[in-house]
């Protein structure tokens, strides 16, 4: 597992600060402690991995208002729970937190909590540009397509040439790519129309495969 970068909002001093030693003693580093969901709104950069989050924040904002903005951000995040009531569960189950750490918190809990958000970690991808190697956000990718023994790798702002196969590239994608056609591969985020034969894309044309059509 990499080393992560993260941040905690939790209104209890000890228990933020207990935590934050837990999750350095695992190697990770901890960028931020915050004690209000306030707090963290106003003064994180996002220049984060993920958040761990107390769901019962004492202030006006509470841990499933601070999820919703880490949503918005697409940062994963670990839930905190003690004694909440059936419906405050209920509501956090629809932000889709990666996992819950229960009160009081265990180190191997932690352990496993962060493993997960290391999985769900949407990674840059590395590229070959004009000044040397470069690195881009899959969030920018809006479609790759096959060239042979290359491929294209079509951005928001530009495009790029790399001598890998889509079947390779397509292993170092998040979940939210799929592959449409035997030389496509889309960003369902960007995705504007669709037909029974094909995409658009950001305004660029994306054919679909008969199998693909099947699976729909």
């Amino acid at each position: 597992m990499s080393r992560l970068k993260l941040v905690i909002i939790e209104d209890e001093f000890f228990a933020a600060n207990h935590l934050a030693d837990i999750v350095e003693s695992l190697g990770h580093k901890v960028t931020g402690i915050y004690h209000s969901g306030e707090t963290f709104i106003m003064k994180t950069d996002w220049d984060f991995d993920g958040a761990i989050v107390d769901i019962l924040l004492a202030d006006d904002l509470t841990g499933l208002d601070v999820g919703k903005e880490l949503i918005k951000n697409r940062k994963p995040f670990v839930f905190l729970t003690a004694n909440q009531d059936a419906a405050t569960l209920k509501e956090a189950a629809h932000l889709m937190p990666v996992a819950y750490l229960s009160k009081p918190f265990k180190p191997n809990d932690v352990s496993v909590a962060l493993e997960i958000i290391s999985i769900k970690m949407v990674r840059n991808i590395q590229v070959k540009a004009s000044h040397g190697l470069s690195e881009i956000s899959p969030y920018d990718i809006l479609f790759v397509k096959s060239a042979g023994s290359y491929v294209e790798i079509q951005t928001t702002k530009a495009k790029y040439v790399e001598r890998k196969l889509l079947k390779e590239i397509i292993l170092e994608l998040p979940e939210f790519f799929q592959r449409v056609h035997r030389s496509y591969i889309v960003n369902q985020e960007h995705i504007e129309q669709i037909s029974s034969s094909q995409l658009i894309v950001k305004g660029f044309v994306i054919p679909i495969s008969r199998g693909f059509n099947d699976e729909q």
